[in-house]
């Protein structure tokens, strides 16, 4: 009797492990028709080929990955799918290694390792930050596309890891909708508040201005509300000072009824 429960028990521990294990193969196998087409798949499995003889012949991963977009740069996608399948441990390295080689193709790197979840985003975000920080803003909006619950969390780090990253990303977002860029403000402020220093003239171009074109009331009733919600949230998170709150407010046409709700609705 112990030994048919115990065999009963090997027997469920099995199934669980197959099932686990057909469950991973199907979620990378759907991963992969996700992220690459029929060509670039073929090209993966040639890629993959490349890695092992290059590994035969001692080559490190950030180096082979080095060769094969210096030779093949218009295959960025392909061989980085295949170097982080093959070395999901080395991501660091490899992510460093192909944007210092490709600096131009950053979103498609960051794409890539975000598809494979090799680390959390917050982490691939800081690797390609420190890497190059000129392309924060195209990082973040990946990281928006296919991981849009984590953008907060990545533009902290963005900023944390290169405050000069702040201007970029906060332009890059200004089309989003009114309270989703007020808690991005709040976030990009609470991460790096010497952005204060240059906040101000990016608002009042984020804001914009009634005289650019004619709108009807309601537009303008619109607009007042989005500026509104904006340079409240700056102020109320120490990025614009009250005389620039002040200035801002003249600026685009805000009343002192406007000016007071800034000021005391928290």
């Amino acid at each position: 009797m112990k030994l048919l429960t115990a065999l009963c028990a090997t027997s469920i521990l099995f199934s669980c492990n197959l099932y686990a294990n057909d469950s991973a193969v199907i979620e990378s196998l759907v991963i992969k028709q996700e992220l690459l087409d029929e060509e670039q798949q073929r090209l993966a499995e040639t890629y993959k080929r490349m890695l092992r003889y290059y590994e035969q012949r001692n080559f490190s991963s950030t180096r082979s990955v080095r060769i094969l977009l210096s030779n093949y740069p218009q295959h960025v996608t392909p061989i980085l799918y295949a170097a982080l399948e093959r070395y999901p441990r080395h991501y660091r390295h490899i992510i460093k290694a192909a944007i210092d080689a490709e600096p131009a193709f950053t979103r498609e790197i960051i794409s890539v390792a975000l598809h494979l979840q090799v680390a959390d985003p917050g982490n691939l975000v800081r690797i390609a930050v420190a890497t190059e920080p000129s392309y924060a803003e195209t990082v973040v909006s990946a990281v928006e596309e296919i991981n849009p619950g984590h953008l907060n969390d990545v533009i902290r780090v963005a900023v944390t890891t290169e405050p000069n990253t702040a201007d970029g990303i906060l332009r890059a977002n200004s089309q989003q909708e009114t309270s989703k860029l007020a808690r991005i403000i709040q976030t990009i402020l609470s991460a790096g508040p010497t952005v204060g220093n240059y906040l101000a003239d990016t608002l009042s171009d984020i804001i914009g201005t009634n005289k650019e074109s004619p709108v009807s009331e309601l537009d303008q009733d619109a607009k007042r509300v989005r500026a509104i919600k904006l340079l409240r949230s700056a102020y109320q998170h120490g990025g614009i000072t009250a005389e620039q709150l002040e200035q801002l407010a003249a600026k685009h046409d805000l009343s002192e009824a406007d000016l007071s709700d800034i000021r005391e609705n928290y």
